[in-house]
């Protein structure tokens, strides 16, 4: 259960949005936090207010989504609230994918069995790491690649801009 309803967010967004309070004094009034306020106003400003409304369903995405989520991140150096924002998804989902992409690679992102474990089996407390399949390890070096040529563009775009400046201040 969330701490607050979808009617209470709406509600104080909303009460932002006429103009007339800030954060502070909308805080104080509606008793909530600045960090909550704050995201609850950026999240209507990207998505919409009806973003606001809380989903009951238990929604799965497939590996691929995961993973064009976490390139779209890390290429683009966007924060996770805007790319969640892009995605219509969760910040805290783009954080939790990844650092399992971090911590497992790509093969962390295949979707797992829920549920109780048959009884049969001994109860193994150490971390199972998945082992990537080909295609994981193919898609995990790409997602690499495309953070070292992003990395590589970002300096030849510093490098270019600094040689033009030192051109301009001989003259």
């Amino acid at each position: 259960m969330t701490k607050y309803s979808s009617k209470f967010k709406i509600k104080v967004v909303s009460r932002y949005f006429k103009g007339d309070i800030g954060y502070h004094d909308l805080c104080k009034q509606y008793h909530t936090s600045y960090g909550c306020a704050r995201v609850w106003v950026q999240q209507a400003r990207e998505q919409g207010i009806q973003s606001l409304e809380v989903k009951r369903s238990r929604a799965t995405y497939s590996q691929s989504f995961k993973l064009a989520v976490i390139e779209y991140v890390r290429t683009h150096q966007i924060s996770r609230a805007q790319a969640a924002a892009h995605f219509g998804i969760s910040s805290s989902q783009v954080y939790a994918w990844n650092q399992i992409v971090d911590e497992q690679g790509v093969a962390g992102l295949r979707s797992k069995k829920r549920g109780k474990q048959t009884t049969n089996r001994k109860y193994n407390k150490s971390i199972k790491h998945l082992q990537p399949n080909q295609e994981e390890k193919y898609q995990q070096e790409i997602l690499e690649l495309k953070q070292r040529l992003h990395k590589a563009e970002l300096d030849r775009d510093i490098l270019k801009a600094l040689a033009t400046l030192t051109k301009k201040a001989r003259k």
